[in-house]
């Protein structure tokens, strides 16, 4: 019997055993999530490699700030290899779901999402061509900031996120119903409320982000966990990158929106 940390003839544990326990189980959190955030960084270095230099090129071979006189050969070109990397996304993500839940060693997970990275890049220079490089920046800035506010909430909460999924899942499908029905309903009646396509719209935003807190939470405690395997490491780096990513490009269109209007 273990009495204060100390073991009187006993094999029982003590409570420096549990101390030091709780000091192995946090650095190994530690070590996950760093590893994790870490990749999730890389791969952002990528993609706005790839977005801005691809962006470059397509701007420079449209040949014009007019879309009445671009180069009708580069735009249909582009629109096919930005249609095709969107397609080439929603076939990776069931692909990368289902090589994530094998628990066996090999190349196909670094594989896929390295691919999928490259895949994001070319689909986000659709916005670098257009948008100038301060609504980029700021879009950057405020996305970061966002993120990090999110990735303290998640990551911080002890309790189970059970409520924080159902208003997100809640606020996702009814802002998904109710943009549907809006759809249907001006086919018949082509009335459009703009600040009712708003409320849709921060509706969905908002309930994605509650759904990114959730996964911050799950991702830090599978961390917690012990030590993570290759192909979930990735996946869960992967996941934090998507997230990124969608924050990032609901702000530029925002910000786009507002630097429209005001110009």
């Amino acid at each position: 019997m273990a009495i204060n940390g100390r073991n009187y003839g006993t094999s029982g544990p003590s409570q420096n055993d549990f101390q030091k326990q709780d000091v192995i189980n946090s650095s190994s959190k530690a070590v996950n999530l760093g590893k994790v955030f870490g990749i999730m960084f890389i791969w952002l270095l990528m993609t706005a490699g790839i977005a801005l230099g691809l962006g470059y090129l397509f701007a420079r071979w449209l040949g014009s700030n007019d879309p009445a006189l671009y180069n009708r050969t580069a735009l249909g070109t582009i629109w096919g290899v930005l249609i095709g990397s969107g397609i080439t996304l929603i076939i990776l993500t069931f692909v990368i779901q289902f090589v994530a839940l094998r628990k066996a060693k090999g190349k196909a997970m670094p594989i896929l999402s390295t691919l999928y990275v490259i895949v994001m890049g070319t689909l986000c220079s659709s916005i670098t061509i257009f948008l100038p490089w301060n609504i980029l920046g700021m879009a950057l800035g405020i996305t970061t900031g966002i993120f990090g506010v999110l990735s303290l909430i998640g990551l911080l909460s002890k309790g189970r996120m059970t409520g924080v999924a159902a208003v997100g899942i809640m606020l996702i499908l009814g802002g998904a119903m109710c943009a549907l029905f809006t759809f249907l309903f001006t086919l018949w009646m082509p009335i459009a409320n703009p600040m009712w396509y708003w409320i849709i719209d921060f509706a969905i935003f908002a309930g994605m982000l509650l759904m990114i807190i959730v996964d911050l939470n799950h991702i830090g405690k599978i961390c917690e966990d012990g030590a993570l395997s290759p192909n979930l490491t990735l996946y869960c780096a992967l996941t934090l990158y998507t997230d990124f990513v969608y924050i990032f490009l609901k702000i530029a269109y925002y910000l786009a929106i507002i630097y429209g209007k005001n110009k």
